[in-house]
Order: structure tokens, then sequence, then C-alpha cells
């Protein structure tokens, strides 16, 4: 029986479908799709994909460029050891510091009170300073007021009394050593009375600058003597100045007879003093080198309107004097400078004179020497050139061979030669061991330092 035609034309449509599914279900034959779900019903692991297959491609390459020559290596540099750990403290040890205590605040505003500050001066004085500030009134009223604005200057020294006998030794411990009746001296022994006097300039001296500081007595000055001695030897009566010092260097005098040239610094020396208080009459013809300076000096003083006239009057003194006399030479004599205060007063017994023998003990060291100049009258313990060399080496005009007063000038008074005249130095020695043997001799621990002459002999007297 046929199926009508309108029937016909409704399957077509699930026909077409039905086809379409077969032919899915066929085509997913060929994949891997049926073994996954029947692996996973299974239970088993998943199948590997399949390899992938690359075709091989040709590539056009261009030919290889040659390759440019590598550029030289430096050497490889030696290996370096890895340095210690440094540690400061092994290195150095710094040293420990000590911080100065915090200053305090200072004040808000000026207020009155005192206040003192220290401080030490070239010249050796210990200077306390001390600021007082009172009320007062306007500036313009205490300007015009002396005591507003004022300085009191006040010093304190302490005035040392002479060394006694019994105290001597600390000065020098040596003596006992050097002379032979020590002690013997000492018992006779009695403070000079020209300490008094030597005092009694040194305080004026700090009197009278005392407002001008820069021209005060210094501290090495004012403390230079330890005592002034008289001694009488207990067996023969010899007379003896002894006086305990420090020992300053002078660099005077002048011979035209020994020495006709001098040195340039000493020839335009403004300072240089060509006379000693010791002289004698030239006895050659050959003027003193310091001569045309002088002279010089004193027209050059004379064409001066301002000049002083003492200087005038100084300057003409010397011109006349070196055109007579010769002098001690300090470079080559040894001679002592005692101060003028010396030849203050009556009493002769023990006052020296110039050319009177003297000796210098420092040490065990004894040296003869001669009374050849006389000081400023503040001062004392001063020695020459020559003898502050024999010393100690290393003095010179500015530095002197003792700052202790370890140094002893015994002095003979009235025992000058009486034709004075340049040093016999044979008979320098001879007559201090003379002088030194009325005091009871040396011990033998003493040495006795002979002097000896190093200029040629003066000429004979041929008069001018």
């Amino acid at each position: 029986m046929k199926m009508p035609k309108e029937y016909r034309r409704r399957r077509h449509p699930f026909r077409w479908c039905l086809l379409g599914v077969l032919l899915v279900g066929a085509c997913s034959l060929f994949t891997d799709g049926p073994a996954h779900l029947v692996q996973a019903l299974r239970g088993g692991a998943a199948p590997q994909p399949p390899r992938e297959i690359i075709k091989e491609v040709v590539v056009y390459k261009p030919a290889p460029q040659p390759e440019p020559a590598p550029a030289p290596q430096p050497a490889p540099a030696p290996a370096v050891q890895p340095a210690a750990p440094w540690h400061p403290a092994d290195a150095f040890a710094m040293p420990a510091v000590t911080l100065p205590p915090f200053p305090p605040a200072l004040p808000e505003q000026a207020m009155d009170g005192s206040f003192s500050h220290f401080t030490k001066l070239q010249s050796g004085i210990n200077m306390r300073s001390m600021v007082e500030f009172r009320p007062g009134s306007t500036a313009s009223r205490d300007r015009k007021l002396k005591d507003a604005y004022m300085v009191h200057l006040s010093m304190s020294l302490y005035l040392p009394h002479a060394a006694s006998p019994a105290e001597l030794a600390a000065a020098n411990p040596d003596l006992k050593k050097v002379f032979a009746d020590y002690d013997a001296l000492m018992s006779a022994a009695k403070t000079s009375h020209w300490w008094a006097p030597l005092m009694l300039h040194k305080q004026n001296q700090i009197r009278k600058n005392a407002a001008t500081l820069s021209k005060l007595l210094d501290r090495h000055n004012f403390y230079d003597t330890e005592t002034l001695l008289e001694i009488t030897a207990p067996n023969t009566e010899r007379k003896v100045l002894w006086m305990q010092a420090d020992m300053d260097v002078v660099s005077d005098g002048s011979d035209g007879d020994r020495l006709p040239t001098m040195p340039e610094k000493v020839m335009k020396s403004d300072y240089y003093q060509p006379t000693t208080s010791y002289r004698w009459k030239k006895l050659g013809t050959v003027p003193n080198p310091l001569l045309k300076p002088w002279q010089a000096r004193l027209e050059k003083l004379q064409k001066d309107k301002k000049a002083a006239p003492a200087a005038v009057k100084h300057a003409r003194a010397v011109v006349n004097d070196l055109k007579t006399y010769s002098y001690l030479l300090a470079e080559y004599d040894p001679f002592i400078v005692v101060p003028l205060t010396l030849q203050e007063g009556r009493d002769a017994a023990f006052r020296p004179k110039p050319g009177d023998y003297a000796v210098v003990v420092v040490g065990k060291r004894v040296f003869p020497a001669i009374v050849g100049d006389f000081g400023p009258d503040f001062k004392c313990g001063e020695a020459s050139l020559r003898l502050a060399r024999d010393v100690n080496p290393k003095a010179t005009s500015y530095a002197r061979p003792i700052s202790d007063l370890g140094v002893s000038y015994l002095v003979f008074p009235g025992t000058a030669e009486p034709q004075p005249g340049p040093i016999d130095y044979p008979r320098l020695n001879t007559r201090c061991r003379e002088l030194l043997q009325d005091l009871g001799g040396l011990s033998a621990d003493a040495e006795f330092v002979e002097m000896k002459d190093l200029l040629p002999p003066p000429p004979p007297n041929k008069g001018k």
C-alpha cells in the first residue's frame, strides 16, 4: 500500500538527521575518543598521544663570514689571599683622653662681682689678676670719673735672708770635699754687711719699675744670690769675701795691643762695652779696634739735637779712654764681675778692687781668676765668657753656664798686683794656689784648673 505523497515529504528530514548521526559516529572510530572512553570505563591510564612528526624544512643561510681575531686578554691577576680581619686595638693604642670640664653657661646679663685670673709672664713673674665690677651710674657720668676705670697693681714677693754657713752646703754639697778646713772657715764666717744694701737695691728696682712690667727685675736676677760671707781664716788672718750665686756671662773689653782686630758683629754692636773696670796704660802703638766706631758714634750724638747730654758725655769719655788704656778681653781672660754695691760703705777690709785675685768653685773644680769689672748694684754672679766656657763648654754670650746658686766666688781683697797690666797666667795660677793655702788648702778631692794664655804675649812697652 503506498503512503500518501504528503506523508513521504514529511519523513525526509528525519532521514537526513539519522544519516548525519551515523556518519559522525563512523568518523569517531578513527579518533582517540573511543579509546579514551573505553580506557576510562576499564579504569586504566590514558593512552599517550602520538608523536608529532615534524617535517625537515630547508632554510637558506648566507655563507659564513670570517670572524675578527679576538683582542689579547690581559694576564690574569694573581690570586689575592684574603686579608685577615683588622682590629684597631691590634694596630695602635689610643691614649686616654681626658676631656676638660664643660664650661659654665655664660650669664644672660652683665653682673657686678669679682673675677680672678692666673698667668705667668716671660720674665718669670707669676701674676694673679683680679677684675672687680661695681655698680655705677650712667656711662656718660662714669666715664668722667678716674676711679671708674682703674688698675690697682699689687705685687707679692718673698724677701730672702742670707744663707747661714750651715745652709751654704745645700747650694753645693761638694764644698766640704773641696776645702781641707771647710768647717774651720765656716765657723769664722759672718754675713757680710753688704747683704742688706744688695737686697735694698733689688727691692728699689722692683718698686721703681712696678708700674712698667716690661722693665721689672725678673725672677732670676731677684733671686741670684744665696749669701755674702766675710771670712777671716783662723790661722793666717787671710780675709776672703765669699759670694754664693749663679753665673751669668759678660762679653766686654778690648785691647788693640793683644787683639788688633775684632769680629764685625762686635764692631757694629750698639751694646758691646769696650771697657772694663780693670785697665792699664797702653803698651803698644796699635789703636784700639773700637776707637773708630766710638768716634763715629760721638760725632752722630753731637749732631743730634735730641741726644741726651749724659749720652754725649759718656761717648766722649769712652773715646778718650780708648786712646789711652787697654782692657781685659772677656773672650780670652778669666775674670769675675762684682756688684757696685760692694763699693759702698766705709769698711774697706773686705772690699774688692779691680785686679784682686779670686777663685771660682763649681762642684769640685776650682778656677783661678781676677776681679775684672763691676756690674749693676742689684746683680750678683757674673763671669767672663772665657771663664764661663771653661766651666761649661756650651756657654755663650746668651746662654749662662750655671743657672742655680751653686757657684762660689772667693775674692781675696787687697791682693791686686801693684802694677796693672795684662794677666800673667803663670803668676795667676801660682798666686791663687798660695791664697788658697792661707785658707787651709784644698783637699785631695778638689781639682785646681790651670789657666793658660790664649793670646800671644803683648809687645814690650815702647810707649805711645
